[in-house]
């Protein structure tokens, strides 16, 4: 019944691992970078804006402009214009370091966006406790910004990275590596159906494993922290 698995499997195998690990290697390189860059980026953003803690709305306003504009072109558009980056940056636009470049780039927005959001919807009265204890800027967002939204920030960054693995199967269209590019190569042009199924199913279950885990530790960091404030 399974014999189109063992076949895609025995024919492919070597090169399914190959593209996981390139896949792997993209994503998870490009979201650490996005998780630093958009993670104080999304504070700025929720901090200085209008009636925020530091409002400044124009610091703030900027960055919001420039988020909206990377998530507003298309994903295979902004490939393309970002080749000569790319090349600066790392000497090619092709493989998984140039596709590095772009995933960051639309991470750092992605993560932006979610934690702005995460940021937002914290109780005004976090800041009225930390400025009556004349907490410093630091203070406020590492001991309680972050302490506090944290059950939220695990499940954008859960979000993120699954935002991240969709959009690096697209790269495969610029010869990008990963899996993106064996599906699109094998599975696509060469219309094998079966290849494409495996990988389909793997990528199903790897993205299910990632949001079971960042599910998991949101629940678990939300009940510590409800268990301190009660």
């Amino acid at each position: 019944m399974f014999d189109w698995l063992t076949q895609s499997w025995a024919r492919f195998g070597p090169q399914i691992v190959t593209g996981f690990a390139e896949t792997f290697v993209m994503v998870a390189v490009s979201f650490a970078i996005s998780a630093v860059i958009g993670t104080g980026a999304g504070l700025l953003l929720s901090l200085c804006r209008r009636g925020g803690a530091w409002e400044n709305p124009l610091l703030a306003a900027p960055v919001s402009v420039l988020v909206n504009l990377i998530r507003s072109v298309p994903f295979i558009l902004l490939l393309i214009i970002l080749a000569p980056l790319a090349r600066l940056l790392v000497g090619t636009a092709y493989g998984i370091y140039a596709s590095m470049v772009s995933l960051t780039i639309v991470g750092v927005a992605i993560v932006t966006r979610l934690v702005e959001q995460a940021v937002a919807d914290i109780n005004p009265q976090l800041f009225q406790t930390a400025h009556a204890l004349s907490a410093s800027r630091r203070q406020l967002v590492t001991e309680f910004i972050l302490v506090e939204a944290r059950a939220a920030l695990i499940l954008g960054y859960t979000s993120a990275i699954i935002s991240l693995i969709a959009y690096s199967t697209v790269v495969g269209v610029i010869a990008g590596g990963g899996i993106g590019y064996l599906a699109l190569q094998e599975g696509f042009y060469m219309w094998n159906q079966p290849l494409m199924w495996v990988i389909i199913l793997l990528m199903t279950v790897f993205v299910q494993l990632i949001q079971l885990s960042g599910s998991a530790l949101a629940r678990k960091l939300d009940r510590k922290g409800k268990a301190r404030n009660s």
